[in-house]
């Protein structure tokens, strides 16, 4: 594990060029030891979550779908673990929302699932059948809506993404958005 950490410490002083062509192998070589990972690294995860927003995402995806679906399982299980460990990310579940996520200008789909009840949060690649929220825009302020580049509320009413669902699910997500994309700041 040390040495698959130095190496994502080096890819993060690259440039995002240089980033993006280090990605895919990275990600492989983390398939199956995220968990561990993010619970070692948690600083490390947040940087390497917080350098997507310095990608463009929608030809990233065309040009490495596999990666792309890598990606969004290594995020969402990330922030399975951050959840775990951080009682003011569970304070803000308060219910159960089911939640799809669709880029529009790229084959990007991914979901998230919140637990109320045992105060956990899910998610990867693919899409839910009946979601509670469906939430599509472009890749790019997707991504900003989970690293928190990207506050949910403004984007909503900017129109940088759309929501299609009951908009009081959607302002109850907002804060375990905003207080994920803090915990690994």
């Amino acid at each position: 594990m040390s040495e698959l950490t130095d190496r994502i410490e080096a890819s993060l002083e690259k440039s995002a060029d240089e980033l993006e062509a280090d990605l895919p192998d990275l990600l492989a070589d983390l398939d199956g030891q995220t968990r561990e990972f993010v619970q070692e690294n948690p600083g490390l995860f947040g940087r390497l979550v917080g350098r997507m927003d310095e990608m463009e995402v929608a030809p990233f995806v065309e040009a490495n779908p596999q990666t792309a679906d890598q990606f969004q399982n290594f995020l969402w299980t990330g922030m399975e673990v951050i959840v775990a460990n951080s009682p003011e990310v569970q304070e803000q579940i308060g219910q159960d929302i089911t939640v799809t996520f669709e880029a529009t200008d790229c084959p990007m789909d991914g979901h998230m699932q919140v637990d109320g009840t045992e105060k956990t949060l899910t998610g990867g690649a693919g899409t839910l059948d009946d979601p509670t929220l469906k939430i599509s825009g472009p890749a790019d302020n997707l991504v900003g809506l989970i690293t928190g580049a990207i506050d949910p509320v403004q984007g909503f009413m900017s129109q940088q993404y759309e929501m299609d669902g009951p908009v009081a699910t959607g302002t109850q997500l907002a804060p375990i958005m905003g207080s994920l994309s803090e915990s690994f700041e």
